[in-house]
């Protein structure tokens, strides 16, 4: 199971991909973060440790999805590169804009302009749980 969460190669099926996801949001990740929790509070300096603690879940997270999202492209055999503007390019357009933001009539564009950018992740993450994946083999091997 681990290796669906770190391997680049290979294909995983739609279901495969829902259920990985659902783990590494709702067990994973908390399950990591309530163990975190005691280091950080016996560490000599928490709030060091508490940024060290947040920064390795999240690159953890980030990295397994990558992972979920490469192999999943990979079964509707198209390259991992569009995994940029499917969810790299949205987030860090959301993240630009939000930080800009002043309440002004310049920010409330802003506002719409990083919900926009949310919907095209999220069309992009149902495509991926409900496009079919390839029938037989192609360039990125057989169908697991």
């Amino acid at each position: 199971m681990l290796e669906g969460y770190f391997a680049l190669s290979g294909r995983i099926r739609r279901w495969r991909f829902f259920l990985y996801s659902l783990v590494l949001w709702i067990i994973i990740i908390p399950v990591v973060s309530l163990l975190a929790i005691p280091a950080v509070n016996n560490a000599r300096h928490p709030s060091g440790a508490a940024v060290i603690a947040v920064v390795a879940i999240g690159a953890f997270w980030m990295w397994a999805f990558f992972a979920l999202v490469v192999k999943r492209l990979h079964d509707l055999d198209k390259p991992g590169w569009h995994y940029l503007w499917m969810f790299l390019l949205p987030g860090l357009l959301m993240g630009g804009f939000s930080i800009h933001w002043s309440g002004s009539s310049s920010g409330q564009w802003s506002i719409g302009y990083s919900q926009t950018t949310g919907i095209v992740s999220l069309i992009a993450t149902l495509y991926l749980i409900l496009a079919r994946g390839s029938d037989g083999p192609n360039k990125y091997g057989y169908p697991p």
